[in-house]
């Protein structure tokens, strides 16, 4: 049975869906061009190529796993774990293949598996257990990074075969690697929500889950695919960080998790799910990206880098919802 939702649930129809979007690229259009000119008159060193580098493999990074994130919001969940399955991909790349190449391969079969084996534990303890996905994740957060800080006892280790360093630090046009691999994936995942069956029933099942499975469609089984799918695009992101530091460092995916749920969240997809387009989760990447490179700039420590980002993430919420509330009487009083 087909679950017509409109691609967002924040709109009126095809036009209203769209004027929407439009709308939700507004803030963080604005955000960016903003940043930009701050960072033009504070930091004039800011657009210099290899700065700008900087900033496009965070886009790649950050982006990937916003992109997963993105797809869990949509259906009403959140993944605390993305940082921590990011962390597990570099330790089972420099545990298992040691530096040699010749073992990079199947070093990524198991990290793809361990990570699906985390998103799977998410969606089990969501679907089956009734956990709060916020408890859930967060709960395998904790138990894999726990296990990652043992492992590494809290210092950089292990090697990373130099065959993966193109995946991170390789550039095709001068444009870094991770940024196009960002673009493409944000591309087939903007065409999966927005054109297919499956993507109307990710709006469906995060705007109302209990209509939407009267309706027939399995939500338990979309709710899971997302998950697994984030753990997978956490993989990808473990994958271009590993090649770009060459060394497994535990304490540079910690705050993925944030990151990720930050890009999203400033771009404009609802964290009580249905509301949302890929398009904005890359406005967000790309506001975030911008923001954190400027703040490195300026000589921000990692506390002030967080205040900011916080500041940004409540800015973009009120103004979200301050727009949701408007919509609504405005259509109350057409009605």
């Amino acid at each position: 049975m087909t679950v017509g939702t409109g691609g967002d649930r924040s709109g009126g129809g095809a036009g209203g869906g769209r004027a929407t979007a439009l709308a939700g690229l507004v803030a963080p259009a604005s955000g960016l061009v903003l940043v930009l000119a701050l960072a033009a008159v504070t930091t004039p060193g800011f657009f210099r190529a290899e700065v700008l580098a900087l900033v496009l493999f965070q886009v790649g990074l950050i982006g990937i796993t916003a992109l997963g994130q993105t797809a869990v919001l949509l259906v009403g969940g959140i993944d605390l774990s993305v940082g921590a399955v990011v962390g597990l991909t570099t330790v089972i790349v420099a545990s298992y293949a040691g530096g040699a190449d010749a073992r990079l391969a199947v070093a990524a079969g198991l990290a793809l598996a361990a990570g699906l084996l985390v998103g799977s534990v998410n969606a089990g303890l969501v679907l089956l257990r009734r956990v709060p996905p916020f408890v859930a994740t967060f709960a395998t957060f904790v138990l894999v990074q726990g296990a990652i800080t043992a492992w590494t006892r809290g210092a950089p280790a292990g090697a990373i075969p130099p065959r993966l360093a193109p995946l991170g630090t390789g550039r095709l046009y001068e444009v870094p690697v991770p940024a196009w691999l960002f673009a493409g994936l944000a591309l087939a995942l903007g065409v999966l929500l927005a054109r297919t069956g499956f993507g109307r029933r990710v709006y469906a099942t995060g705007a109302n889950r209990t209509a939407t499975a009267m309706a027939g469609v399995r939500t338990g089984w979309v709710i899971a695919t997302c998950y697994l799918g984030c753990a997978a695009l956490a993989v990808l992101a473990g994958l271009v960080n590993a090649g770009y530091l060459g060394y497994v460092d535990a304490r540079l995916s910690r705050n993925l998790d944030l990151n990720s749920i930050a890009a999203s969240v400033i771009g404009g997809v609802a964290l009580a799910g249905g509301r949302g387009r890929i398009g904005q989760t890359v406005a967000g990447v790309l506001l975030l990206a911008t923001l954190l490179t400027w703040l490195v700039r300026l000589g921000a420590g990692p506390g002030a880098q967080l205040v900011v980002e916080g500041a940004v993430i409540l800015a973009a919420v009120w103004l979200r919802s301050t727009g949701w509330r408007r919509r609504r009487m405005t259509e109350q009083g057409a009605s």
